[in-house]
C-alpha cells in the first residue's frame, strides 16, 4: 500500500541566530577586559612598592653607613629621639611638679637638685632607677623611690639618715648614723652633742658601744670618747685622762661588772692611768706613773 502525503504548503522552518549569544558575550569580555586591566595594574603597583621599597633601603642602608664612617649615628640617633621627647613634651607629657615625701627644707631642695629633672622636661625622658640613684648618693638619704605620676609628675619618697654619733678619723670629724655612714663633716670647734668614737673600724661597731653607755649611765656620763683597738676592742677614755680597756666579746658584761665596781668602790674616781677588764672577771687598776713610784707599785688589784 502506498503513502499518501498530505498536500498544501510547509511551514517555514525557524533557524536559531546566534545574534542572542553575541549580545551576552559582549558583556562578559568586557568585564574579563576590566578584570585583566585591574590585575595589570595591581601587577605594576605591588612591583614598584616592591622596587621603591628597595630603593627606599639602599638609600637608608648607604645614609646610615654614610654617618657610621663618620662617627655621626650616635648624634643623628639622639637628635630624633629629642625630637620625639619635645613633641611628646609639647603634647602634655612634660614635668610640672616634683613631689618630695619623707624630707622638708633644705634638704628637699637639695634632694630636688639632685634629681637632675626641669621643668618642660618630657616625662616620658625619665629613667626612675637613675633618678633614685642619684637621690640616695645624698649622705642624709638611707633610701628612695621614685615614680612617674603621669602625664606631668614625679613622685620621691625618701627614708633619711639620723645623726647618731661623731667618728674621728685621719683627723677628720665626721656625723655618722646607726650604720656608721657618713652624713657629713661636723664642726671641730663646735661639734653637736653625740657620743665619740674613735679611728678605724669604729663606725662599723657604734652601735655595740654607744648603746652600752646608755645602759650604763654611771660609767657612760664620765667617758668623753671610745677608741677602736685593732677592730677587735674598745678603749673607753674618761673625763680625768684615764683608759677602760674592755676584752673582745660581749661588751655589755665586762661593763656590768664596771658598773657594779664602781658603785661599790667608786673605782673610777680613782686616779689611775688604766683600768684594764681584759682579764677574765679581774680588774687590773694601773696607778698613774708618779704615785706609782711613790708607792713603789706599778700596778694594784681594786
Amino acid at each position: 500500500m502506498s503513502k499518501v502525503r498530505r498536500g498544501g504548503p510547509k511551514k517555514p522552518v525557524r533557524r536559531r541566530t546566534k545574534t542572542r549569544a553575541a549580545a551576552v558575550s559582549a558583556p562578559r569580555r568586557l568585564s574579563n577586559w576590566v578584570q585583566a586591566q585591574i590585575r595589570s595594574a595591581r601587577y605594576r603597583v605591588a612591583n614598584a612598592a616592591r622596587l621603591g621599597g628597595l630603593a627606599l633601603a639602599v638609600i637608608a642602608g648607604v645614609m646610615i653607613a654614610g654617618v657610621t664612617a663618620f662617627g655621626q649615628l650616635d648624634d643623628v640617633v639622639e637628635l630624633a629621639a629629642s625630637h620625639v621627647e619635645n613633641r611628646l613634651a609639647n603634647a602634655g607629657f612634660a614635668i610640672e611638679t616634683v613631689d618630695v615625701s619623707g624630707a622638708h627644707g633644705r634638704l628637699a631642695e637639695d634632694i630636688v637638685l639632685a634629681t637632675g629633672l626641669h621643668g618642660g622636661q618630657s616625662i616620658f625622658s625619665i629613667d626612675p632607677v637613675d633618678v633614685r640613684d642619684r637621690v640616695e648618693a645624698l649622705p642624709m638619704v638611707r633610701t628612695a623611690s621614685v615614680a612617674r605620676l603621669w602625664p606631668d609628675s614625679v613622685a620621691i619618697v625618701v627614708e633619711t639618715r639620723e645623726a647618731y654619733a661623731l667618728w674621728q678619723m685621719d683627723g677628720a670629724l665626721r656625723v655618722i648614723d646607726t650604720e656608721g655612714a657618713v652624713m657629713g663633716e661636723a664642726n671641730v670647734m663646735d661639734p653637736p652633742d653625740l657620743p665619740l668614737v674613735v679611728a678605724e673600724g669604729a663606725n662599723d661597731a657604734v652601735v655595740e658601744i654607744v648603746e652600752a653607755l646608755r645602759r650604763y649611765p654611771a660609767i657612760g656620763d664620765s667617758v668623753v670618747g671610745a677608741v677602736r683597738v685593732g677592730d677587735r676592742r674598745w678603749n673607753l677614755r674618761l673625763e680625768n685622762g684615764a683608759d677602760v680597756k674592755l676584752p673582745e666579746g660581749d661588751v655589755n658584761a665586762s661593763m656590768a661588772i664596771l658598773a657594779r665596781l664602781h658603785a661599790e668602790r667608786g673605782v673610777l674616781r680613782l686616779a689611775a692611768e688604766s683600768f684594764d677588764l681584759r682579764g677574765e672577771g679581774d680588774l687590773i687598776v694601773r696607778a698613774l706613773p708618779d704615785r706609782a713610784a711613790a708607792a713603789g707599785m706599778r700596778e694594784r688589784d681594786a
